[in-house]
This record gives C-alpha cells, structure tokens and sequence, in this order.
C-alpha cells in the first residue's frame, strides 16, 4: 500500500537528517522559508473544479524552494557583507523596470514578462491599448529593508492583473466581449450600452455608491459593491478558458466601467484587507493610446 507524506513533513525530516550538517540557524531559515512561501493565487472567481498541482510539481517547487532558501541564508549569514568563496563578481545589470524608475519613470516600458513589477510607467499587453504606473502600491505591507514590489498575475489582451504585498490588494482590468445571458442560461449575450447597470443589476451584487467619474480622460462609472455568500459570474474573459470574469464570494470591491473605442473595460479593485484607495492612483494613472 502507498502512503502518501505530507512534503512538508518529508522536507522537514530531510533539514533535521539531510545529507550534510548545516548551522542551526541555517536550518531554521529554511524551514521557516518552504512553510511561510506562498503560491501566486489566482483571482478569487476561479471555478473551483481547477486541477490541483500534480505530485510532481508539488515536490519540484519544494526541492526549488529548499535551493532558493539555502542560497538566501547562506548569503544573510556570510561574513563580509555577504561574500560567498572568494571577491565578488561584477554587479549585474538592473532589470528594465528599476533603470524605468530610476531615470526615466515618465517613459514608458512593456510590462515584463518575469513575475514581478517595480515602480514604473508600463504598456501592458491589453487591447485597447493603455499605460499605467505603478507607484507607492508596491509599499503595501511590505517588510523593512526588503525591495518593494508587486507581483504580475496575468498579461494578456483581453486580461490584465497585478497584486502587491500581504494581505494582498490587486487589480484586475478586463475587457468584456460577452456576458452571460440571464434569459437563456448556458448562452452568452453582447454587453448592453449601460454595462453598469447590468452589473448593477446582476442578482448577488449590492451597490453601496455609484458616480459618475473619469478614467484616463474617458467618461466612466464607478461602482463600490459587496457580495454575498457565493461567487458572482458575469461571463467569459477574451483569449481565456478557465477563469471567468466576476466576483468572489463575501467581497468588497470598487468597480470601474468604461466604454473605450466601442468596447467596454471594466477595472476591479479589491483588497483582502479593505484598502481601496491604496490601488486608486494606479487607475488615476492609465492614459489609453
């Protein structure tokens, strides 16, 4: 009979028993590390029947992340400001996005395809066109002496969505195609011309303010709602299969709807722990090409 371990059980056996002998501090700062590391999640609409991570990958990620926190302590504990076997190497070169911030955070870069962003104005993949910067957002909760930075959930045409810090404030901009069609369930219909009302209108959603308001120069609606106990679905992201557009269950989340060249865009924040207005100069940001 196969009895399946718990990885974090069997990495912790490996660190107390493990093929060579490390400093108690060294092991500790491991461990702490492969227990608190958390996995990028995806927004909280995600159908629920999504594969869990295979065997495999889970025990991939673990041996990465033991390697990765070896590396981190053995440099956090090196003498001599972190030199590890010999004179240090030359400095390597800042990423796209630091060189953005640090002389030119007016010009414009495409947003990286790595997984984290850096202050800086960025031209996304999204269609219709737009750039946005990101500023102070990467301060959120973020530990001392650490460098600041947001995470890129998704960059694609019809999806963009990027998190800092934790607990996490994220914001997702959305470009709706199609919605769900209330008449006839399974199919899908346009958007109507007042997309914030249907939103407004759809059954599980709660308005709590609505205003008229401008995003990047183009008349917008503002929508700040809760939902209830359940996911809110409101229908399919272009170019994407697996993720729908909405709304989690039990959130609070402020809402941006505007037409852009005869489509619609829809912009969600939402902050586990309630702070809205920490993601407001990001959108106040966006300039659309």
């Amino acid at each position: 009979m196969n009895v399946r371990r718990d990885p974090d059980a069997v990495l912790a056996a490996w660190l107390e028993e493990g093929p060579s002998a490390l400093p108690e501090s060294t092991r500790r700062a491991i461990a702490v590390t492969t227990r608190t590391t958390m996995q990028r999640r995806h927004p909280l609409w995600m159908p629920r029947g999504r594969p869990l991570m295979n065997t495999y990958a889970r025990w991939a990620v673990a041996a990465i992340a033991v390697v990765l926190a070896i590396g981190g302590a053995a440099y956090v504990l090196a003498p001599g400001g972190g030199q590890i076997g010999g004179p240090p190497n030359a400095t390597p070169s800042p990423s796209p996005s630091a060189v953005a911030s640090a002389t030119s955070p007016a010009s414009p870069i495409p947003l990286p395809k790595a997984e984290f962003v850096y202050p800086g104005t960025y031209v996304p993949a999204f269609d219709p066109g737009l750039t946005f910067t990101v500023d102070h957002e990467v301060e959120h909760n973020c530990a001392p002496n650490f460098r600041c930075r947001g995470s890129i959930d998704v960059d694609l045409p019809g999806w963009m969505g990027l998190e800092f810090g934790q607990p996490r404030i994220e914001v997702n901009i959305i470009r709706v195609d199609k919605l769900n069609d209330p008449a006839k369930p399974g199919s899908l219909m346009d958007p109507p011309a007042d997309l914030a009302a249907w939103v407004a209108g759809t059954p599980g959603v709660t308005v709590s303010s609505q205003k008229a308001v401008k995003v990047g120069g183009l008349a917008a609606t503002q929508l700040d709602v809760r939902t209830g106990n359940k996911d809110v679905a409101f229908g399919p992201i272009p170019g994407v299969t697996d993720i729908g557009f909405g709304l989690g269950a039990n959130w609070t989340a402020r809402l941006f709807v505007v037409p852009v060249d005869g489509r619609q865009v829809v912009i969600i924040l939402h902050a586990e722990d309630g702070s809205l207005t920490e993601l407001q100069p990001l959108v106040d940001s966006i300039v659309w090409n």
